[in-house]
């Protein structure tokens, strides 16, 4: 592709530099960098990316930090590197399905029929602080902990870590999580889910979630935590989803003056093609 009189590559963003600090992997910003306009149409199906060495002399980073990042991308199915052409954008990208307002429960039921569970964990134990104080438990009074790891094939797509009254909890176990979802087993119990509290923000992968995600430690990561209350508006379950953001994405659905009365959010997966 063209390059101008300065240098730069018409869609490169101007004085990019990536960030060096420890723990931080320069590739995996790159990737993200690249990825971010590939979606974003500046790169449309077909179109070649800047080579190695535009790439290289923009971003200021080795040519292994190139090659690395790019190969996370082919491995995305986001684009397709040709020997002595250089690299393309996919010319069959998947478009995003149409976003739709759909329920609470809508929502829960389809991640289920997207995705595997595998349970990591199901105990009574004490809440943190922060949990107990939002699920209007006592202090000193347990509560129900699970932990699952959701995914499609082999790729690991989000981990969640639900807290529940132990009224509600006392009869979850792993066999009945491998089964159902914890949603079906509160409606079994006679719940009815009413508002939703959410909360996104960003956090980097500790070794735990990184060797679950199947990334590397000091990532970014989407932290998604809800609280949800049922219809007589007390809380039954707090709950925190990690996102692996180079998988996942979260559609927001916001109601304009006279139209819904509540903003819907929905969990998207792209897992590699």
């Amino acid at each position: 592709m063209a390059v101008d009189v300065s240098g730069a590559h018409p869609s490169l963003p101007e004085g990019a530099r990536l960030v060096r600090s420890s723990g931080t992997m320069l590739h995996r910003q790159l990737f993200m960098v690249l990825r971010e306009q590939i979606t974003r149409g500046v790169y449309p199906p077909g179109a070649a990316l800047p080579n190695e060495e535009e790439l290289c002399g923009h971003f200021g980073v080795s040519r292994i930090t190139v090659r690395r990042a790019l190969s996370d991308l082919k491995q995305q199915g986001l684009v397709e590197r040709f020997q002595g052409r250089g690299t393309f954008v996919s010319a069959r990208l998947a478009a995003s399905p149409p976003f739709q307002a759909e329920s609470f429960v809508d929502a829960l039921k389809r991640a289920g029929r997207e995705t595997q569970v595998r349970v990591l964990a199901v105990r009574t134990a004490l809440p943190p602080v922060s949990v107990a104080l939002q699920l209007h438990v006592r202090s000193g009074e347990q509560a129900v902990y699970a932990a699952r790891l959701r995914h499609t094939d082999r790729t690991p797509l989000m981990v969640t870590e639900a807290w529940v009254p132990l009224e509600l909890g006392r009869r979850v176990t792993t066999a009945q999580l491998r089964r159902r979802p914890l949603y079906d087993i509160l409606l079994s119990q006679g719940v009815e889910f009413g508002r939703v509290i959410e909360e996104i923000t960003a956090v980097t992968a500790d070794p735990n979630f990184a060797s679950l995600l199947g990334t590397e430690v000091g990532v970014p990561l989407l932290r998604v935590t809800r609280l949800v209350y049922d219809r007589h508006d007390r809380p039954v379950e707090h709950l925190t989803v990690h996102l692996n953001p180079q998988r996942s994405r979260i559609l927001l659905n916001v109601p304009t003056e006279g139209g819904q009365t509540s903003v819907a959010s929905r969990i998207v997966h792209d897992p590699p093609v």
